[in-house]
């Protein structure tokens, strides 16, 4: 089981807030918290964060379109450096255009437009999630298979041979094959050796 994320998506006069599952799966809005101050607002998310049994808060970064920060999320970071201090580890993750993608989620939905206006916060938040949690996953997925394939490498690698006094089958890693004076040579060194200490 793993730590949740709480994700919020802060804005000047509202906080959108949503949170993943224990398996990091999938993300659900929470709340719209309505901005009152760094104080109050700090004590808000960290009550959530107890609430969800998590130290762990993702925020929405607002990029500009050309991929540059500016004034906005000099704001939201920080705000974020208050939850660092109260004992929180923040991460980031870029939000462009997830607000666009909530409204349009809600539109869907059939949500009248007051409503839309009290939810697209936290939806927003979700997506911003959503987002992360899929990246993470297809990292570690691309992490997973990488390694399969050089375990799959190193297998291929190993050949054994006979001891000739113990009669115990032996496992080297084939480092080489090499042509001398037209004979041909194998380098191996012991598998189960370290490193450091292994001799060919």
């Amino acid at each position: 089981m793993n730590e949740r994320i709480l994700c919020l998506d802060i804005g000047d006069v509202r906080i959108g807030v949503a949170v993943s599952d224990s398996m990091r799966m999938i993300a659900t809005p929470v709340e719209v918290i309505k901005r009152v101050g760094f104080g109050p607002d700090v004590k808000r998310v960290k009550q959530l964060c107890e609430q969800y049994d998590t130290t762990i808060v993702l925020s929405g970064l607002p990029y500009n379109m050309d991929g540059t920060l500016g004034f906005q999320s000099e704001k939201v970071k920080l705000f974020c450096q208050q939850l660092e201090k109260a004992g929180l580890t923040v991460y980031y993750q870029d939000e462009r255009l997830t607000t666009v993608t909530a409204t349009n989620a809600l539109i869907e939905g059939n949500m009248h437009r007051a409503e839309r206006k009290h939810n697209v916060d936290k939806v927003a938040a979700a997506v911003i999630l959503q987002q992360w949690l899929d990246t993470q996953r297809n990292l570690q997925q691309q992490a997973q298979y990488q390694t399969q394939q050089e375990e799959t490498k190193m297998d291929e690698n190993i050949i054994e041979l006979i001891d000739d006094e113990s009669g115990e089958s032996v496992q080297f890693l084939h480092l080489a094959t090499l042509m001398h004076e037209g004979k041909e040579y194998i380098a191996v060194t012991d598998a189960a050796e370290d490193d450091e200490e292994c001799g060919v």
